[in-house]
């Protein structure tokens, strides 16, 4: 899973594995070491949830986006790119949160691309 962070937004996108591995178990967690301790860990975890709409959760070093668990269903099941929303932070501010398919980047070297999907704008 790649994580990308800009501002008060965060994308989530995922290879084709990815998204399997989260339409069977539910969840997918990425971890950043920057030692051996749990609190030298940054995690990032997509999770399919009871919650009502997609949001976003941050506690001990994990930042936690939850999926309704029927958008999740549809999101791994059909052509759909890509999930949004935004959380409120209780502070007055947001989070943006996208989560999407990761496409093949139509420059980068083919060991970089494998088990992206394709590109829709490789087709001549």
């Amino acid at each position: 899973m790649k994580v990308r962070i800009a501002g008060n937004s965060i994308r989530f996108r995922l290879k084709q594995p990815e998204v399997a591995a989260f339409r069977q178990q539910g969840k997918l967690t990425e971890v950043t070491a920057f030692g051996p301790e749990p609190a030298d860990q940054l995690r990032f975890v997509l999770e399919a949830s009871s919650v009502p709409e997609l949001t976003v959760h941050f506690e001990a070093c994990t930042t936690t986006v939850r999926v309704p668990r029927e958008l999740a269903l549809q999101w791994t099941e059909t052509e759909l790119v890509g999930l949004t929303g935004k959380a409120d932070t209780g502070k007055g501010s947001q989070v943006e949160v996208l989560v999407e398919k990761d496409f093949a980047c139509l420059d980068a070297p083919e060991e970089d691309n494998v088990g992206t999907y394709p590109n829709p704008n490789a087709a001549c």
